[in-house]
């Protein structure tokens, strides 16, 4: 059986994977494949850190010495060098994989949920150094929310390192939930007054602590404290780069989106993409045009903040999909590049911030979900 996430509820609009990072020991099959892949097996004492996505999995059987389990392989893509490799019998909870959904993810967590009863599980199913899942509430008035589109799920602190965590999941449309597993067994819903706040995506800030939503236009800051008071900042953007007026013509034609994202030194951004439609032999078609960075101010004055164009975000390079979007450093992981985007949704590649320049994988690598997870990282050696 071929594990297309699809099968899960996540949304079918748009191309999707998963960023699977993975402690793992490489060596190259002996026999010598036409194609030259690499075959990746688990090792028993980890000795890489790398980050991986997704490309398929399939179940191979179930767990021998596990009841709850299954075992299944996937093909995943080294982001480093642009090579498909394989992971072999890999143990996987069978609730998550035959009773459940991808929600989204955040800060190494995946979210799941329930098909049945609405339940909501977080794990860390997709890191080799330990297997946990959580169970949470089910989300109230389970039968409508399981279907209708989750635009993101954002987690205060990994719920390994802080018992107070938080869990924030953001609707289609003005609905947002939130739930406190270890204080609070139960979720509580929050309605966002506006009309543009249907696609907006919330990101949690351990800087500021507080939760943040990017109404569409960029027009301001939803912001929400730990007591989910709420407030919003007026946000200006301001060294728009200097193109020609031709060029913002065709952007003003583009659907865009903006989104938030904090560094793990605690810088905050602001992304911009722009996503072009065109026509195709009468098959409609959408790809990313650009993107455009902006760099947050750490301060608010008179209600307002500011957020300048940046073509510079030094050795930073941000993932870009439909989980909360991060950055991290490119230097820990060798081959990976710095002041880029790495994108998913529209396209599959890598965004040159400093010269614009797009470089895309090839089309013909079987996508299933845009959803990156954040390596876990701890002294990492590549």
């Amino acid at each position: 059986m071929n594990w297309n996430l699809e099968e899960f509820g996540v949304a079918s609009w748009t191309t999707m994977s998963l960023l699977f990072n993975q402690f793992v020991e490489l060596f190259v099959d002996e026999e010598g494949e036409e194609d030259h892949k690499t075959r990746l097996v688990f090792a028993s004492s980890p000795q890489k850190q790398t980050p991986y996505m997704i490309l398929e999995g399939d179940k191979v059987g179930e767990s021998s010495s596990e009841a709850e389990k299954i075992v299944m392989n996937f093909k995943l893509l080294d982001l480093r060098k642009e090579e498909i490799i394989e992971v072999t019998h890999k143990t996987f909870p069978k609730l998550l994989y035959e009773g459940s959904r991808v929600i989204g993810s955040s800060r190494g967590w995946t979210a799941f949920m329930s098909k049945h009863d609405g339940t909501v599980y977080l794990s860390n199913v997709f890191n080799l150094a330990s297997c946990r899942v959580i169970s949470l509430p089910s989300l109230s008035d389970p039968l409508r929310l399981r279907s209708t589109a989750i635009v993101n799920v954002s987690i205060s602190t990994p719920p390994d390192q802080d018992d107070g965590y938080v869990v924030f999941v953001k609707f289609l449309g003005n609905s947002l939930y939130y739930c406190r597993p270890n204080r609070v067994s139960q979720w509580t819903q929050m309605d966002i007054e506006g009309s543009h706040v249907d696609l907006c995506d919330a990101i949690y800030s351990p800087r500021n602590q507080m939760l943040f939503l990017v109404i569409i236009g960029a027009s301001y800051l939803l912001s929400f404290d730990v007591n989910m008071k709420r407030r919003y900042t007026i946000l200006n953007l301001r060294n728009l780069p200097k193109i020609p007026q031709s060029e913002w013509e065709l952007l003003a034609l583009c659907c865009k989106s903006e989104h938030m994202v904090e560094s793990s030194c605690g810088k905050c951004f602001i992304v911009r993409r722009y996503v072009e439609t065109y026509d195709n032999n009468e098959i409609i078609f959408k790809k990313i045009k650009r993107f455009m960075v902006f760099m947050l101010d750490k301060k608010v004055k008179d209600g307002e903040i500011t957020a300048r164009y940046t073509k510079d975000i030094g050795d930073l390079c941000i993932f870009f999909g439909t989980n909360e979007t991060f950055c991290v450093e490119a230097s820990k992981y060798h081959g990976l590049n710095p002041n880029s985007i790495y994108y998913i949704g529209y396209g599959l590649g890598v965004y040159d911030i400093g010269s614009g320049i797009f470089h895309h994988f090839p089309s013909y690598m079987p996508l299933n979900s845009p959803l990156f997870l954040l390596p876990i990282l701890s002294n990492p050696r590549v």
